[in-house]
This record gives C-alpha cells, sequence and structure tokens, in this order.
C-alpha cells in the first residue's frame, strides 16, 4: 500500500512533458512519415500498392485522427 501511495502522489503532483509528434488532424501517411524520421532516424517510408490503398482506404472510414 506505501508503494501504491507513493505512486499515486507522483501521479496527482507530478507535471508532464510530453508533446505528441504530430497533431491529430494530420494523414496517417504523414504520420508514418514523421516516426519513420522522428523516432527511427528514417528518411522517410516507402509503402506497397496494398498498403496505400488500405491508408487511403482508413482515411475515406474516418479512421485518420487514430494514432500510430
Amino acid at each position: 500500500i506505501e508503494l501504491a501511495n507513493k505512486v499515486l502522489d507522483v501521479l496527482e503532483n507530478k507535471t508532464s512533458d510530453f508533446k505528441p509528434l504530430y497533431p491529430d488532424d494530420m494523414s496517417l501517411k504523414d504520420k508514418i512519415e514523421t516516426v519513420a524520421k522522428e523516432i527511427y532516424g528514417a528518411d522517410g517510408a516507402d509503402y506497397a500498392p496494398a498498403a496505400l490503398k488500405s491508408l487511403e482506404k482508413l482515411e475515406e472510414l474516418g479512421m485518420g485522427k487514430c494514432p500510430v
């Protein structure tokens, strides 16, 4: 219980420096590109034609604001 109380104390009293890498309204493809560049140090991402179609379909279904 002592540990749980300490965890709660930290959670309630510490501010977070978290900043998302991208805004929610960015396209899924752009989000993937951002993660590839910022997290993995890549120049970008390559997509198979089927992957591009899947991303387009997800955007059409309104899932473009989902995180990647």
